[in-house]
């Protein structure tokens, strides 16, 4: 037998060379990563909520009654408990603490012993942010006919943002509800999420 006395090693400053940058894009797709994971949350998120506010227009066509859904109030028991209560205007609700759909027979957009519950959906991902401007930021409320209502019975229009928390001049989703109650979603950027 005999050995080559050339070696076609590597040395170690080649090594740790290759390390880093091994390195370098393990992080680079983990960060990635990340990025794609929060926008299926927020994409899902969105879904969600969309789906709702067009199953509370049906119901309310299909019972011939008021429908509304409601920011849950907040539980801070337990987080991941289903939410038991509307939240109230003075508590700066928010639609990623979850929400209740409920047929409102007084048409006071909270939900009321007696009244029936449809739905109850627990907080949004940590990461995700949703809330309504002016007219729906505590409720979105169908009449008996499928047009979105405020209380007082004057048409109901508004928008509901979902983005990554804390985020700035990201896209996220708009959910638009109009004044005859279709809604829809759409993409668009965010200056500024809460």
């Amino acid at each position: 037998m005999t050995f080559s006395s050339n070696s076609s090693g590597y040395s170690l400053v080649e090594t740790l060379f290759m390390l880093f940058i091994l390195a370098v894009l393990c992080s680079t797709v983990a960060f990635s990563f990340q990025g794609l994971q929060t926008r299926a949350h927020l994409q899902a998120a969105s879904q969600e909520l969309l789906n709702d506010v067009l199953n509370a227009r049906t119901e309310a066509l299909r019972r011939e009654r008021r429908v509304t859904l409601c920011v849950a109030a907040i539980n801070t028991s337990e987080q991941a408990a289903l939410p038991i209560a509307c939240a109230l205007s003075g508590n700066s609700p928010a639609w990623h603490q979850g929400w209740l759909m409920f047929e409102d027979a007084n048409s006071n957009g909270i939900w009321d012993e007696g009244e029936v519950l449809l739905v109850q959906r627990t907080r949004m991902n940590a990461k995700v942010s949703a809330t309504g401007n002016a007219t729906v930021s505590r409720y979105v409320s169908f009449g008996a006919s499928g047009r979105s209502l405020s209380l007082n019975g004057a048409f109901q229009a508004g928008t509901i943002t979902t983005c990554e928390r804390g985020a700035i001049a990201k896209e996220g989703w708009l959910l638009v509800v109009n004044a005859v109650g279709r809604s829809r979603l759409d993409k668009g950027q965010i200056a500024i999420c809460p």
